[in-house]
């Protein structure tokens, strides 16, 4: 081989490797930005977990100094009360049964007074139809009960 020959492959080879390192210190540039990235990703993570945590800590802490001022009970439960029934208010109110007695008082001034009902003496085969006649019409007339 001639000197020329090598100097040219020589100058070929020292131009692909300046080419290579090129590409390379780009692709070390990219990896570069990509783990600070990763890193400033991962330490906001870890910011956001650590106030989560901060978070739950308080409220476990506000839980359970709650559940020691809660009495000691024997039984379980027994310091839960029990839920409070509503007041049965009754929207129609219930009406006593007076008003008919009234009614049967109110008629029974209006009927004709026992002494004048027809008597029964039991004398005779029909004495006692008049009697009851007069019971039908005073109870037809007035509503009087039996």
């Amino acid at each position: 081989m001639s000197i020329d020959n090598l100097t040219e492959k020589l100058n070929k080879l020292s131009i692909s490797v300046e080419r290579f390192e090129e590409k390379t210190s780009s692709h070390q540039k990219l990896l570069l930005d990509h783990v600070e990235k990763s890193d400033e990703a991962r330490m906001h993570l870890k910011d956001d977990i650590q106030s989560k945590i901060r978070l739950i800590t308080e409220k476990m802490d506000k839980i359970n100094e709650a559940n020691s001022n809660m009495p000691k009970l024997s039984t379980p439960f027994s310091h839960i009360r029990s839920p409070v029934k509503p007041k049965e208010e009754l929207t129609n109110p219930f009406i006593t049964d007076l008003s008919h007695q009234d009614n049967n008082q109110v008629l029974m001034k209006e009927a004709p007074q026992l002494k004048e009902w027809p008597t029964f003496t039991g004398e005779g085969e029909y004495d006692h139809m008049s009697f009851i006649k007069t019971i039908d019409m005073l109870q037809e007339d007035y509503a009087i009960p039996d």
